[in-house]
């Protein structure tokens, strides 16, 4: 709207300025008739008698209402300028969003971790797909390195995640390296076949694999109640009951491979979702982060001053 407003402000102007010019012409022109010239000489369109028509194609005329036209073209072109650089540089400032302890942006190295982070998710969903896909055609080759691909992407995925609660995020990340150090061994002391032939054969090894099973759960329910995302809450229940299913035999083996379909499609699921959403979603509230990695009650109360906070929030953390 504002744009339109100067367009015609500007090209008032132009036809004001070519009229004005024109008006020595204009004497031996009827009043009624002349208010048609400037509209006639910016649009292009006839004038209402041959009287105008000998007035428009005179080499005068031609000359004064070209210039008003050349000169309207240019102060439009030129705004157009104006406003492509204005946007230009409007897209190179930095957004900034308001947080409990202060203000905070999405750095580039945010952007880099939340994509690891991302990517990291994508491998251990890939990895997963491998093992299942070995089970269900008995290619044994790719299970084991499909599996540890798989936990090697949920590993780092548990590193760059982000939580406000961090002794949680270390439960989780201990849970993870129990069960992969369990896998690891069933790996290295089973030669019958690979890991996911000796857990179906022996139901005892969910306690030896399950911690990172766990801690996958975790992560879920962090995903699902931060972002309300109904498959990560789909795998934070699908992933204990395929566990539990398999470790008390109370699943049947068709109920067992349901279970393990059904939580791949939703792995599949909330893997390529991820994608869709905005980078500053993944972080959380920097400020939170920020302020809580200060290690002096001084730096923190400095913190909260310099954003203009109440020195109350101290007391918050």
């Amino acid at each position: 709207m504002t744009t339109s407003l100067h367009h015609l402000r500007v090209f008032t102007a132009a036809t004001a300025t070519a009229t004005s010019t024109a008006s020595s012409s204009l004497r031996r022109v009827r009043p009624r008739e002349a208010a048609f010239i400037p509209l006639a000489a910016t649009t292009g369109c006839s004038f209402p008698s041959s009287r105008f028509a000998l007035f428009a194609n005179s080499r005068s005329t031609r000359s004064t209402f070209g210039d008003g036209r050349r000169a309207l073209c240019a102060a439009l072109s030129a705004d157009d300028d104006r406003e492509r650089e204005n946007d230009a540089e409007g897209n190179n400032e930095e957004q900034y969003y308001e947080g409990m302890y202060g203000r905070w942006s999405v750095s580039k190295a945010d952007e880099i971790e939340v994509w690891s982070y991302r990517v990291a998710l994508s491998l251990a969903c890939a990895g997963a797909s491998g093992v299942v896909l070995g089970g269900f055609t008995g290619n044994e080759d790719i299970v084991n390195p499909s599996y540890f691909a798989g936990a090697s992407g949920l590993g780092v995925a548990l590193v760059l995640v982000h939580m406000y609660v961090t002794p949680i995020k270390r439960v989780m990340q201990a849970l993870y390296a129990v069960g992969f150090i369990g896998s690891v061994g069933i790996a290295a002391s089973y030669d019958g076949g690979s890991l996911l032939d000796f857990v179906v054969e022996h139901r005892s090894a969910v306690w030896l694999i399950g911690p990172l099973f766990a801690a996958f759960t975790g992560l879920a329910f962090k995903e699902g109640a931060c972002y309300g995302k109904p498959e990560a809450f789909f795998l934070f229940l699908m992933t204990p009951i395929m566990c539990l299913g398999h470790l008390t035999g109370l699943a049947s083996g068709e109920v067992e491979t349901f279970f393990v379909a059904t939580w791949m499609l939703g792995f599949l699921v909330f893997a390529g979702r991820k994608y869709t959403q905005a980078v500053k979603d993944d972080i959380g509230d920097k400020s939170v982060f920020t302020f809580r990695g200060l290690k002096t009650d001084e730096e923190r109360r400095d913190y909260l001053e310099k954003q203009g906070k109440d020195l109350s929030l101290m007391d918050a953390m």
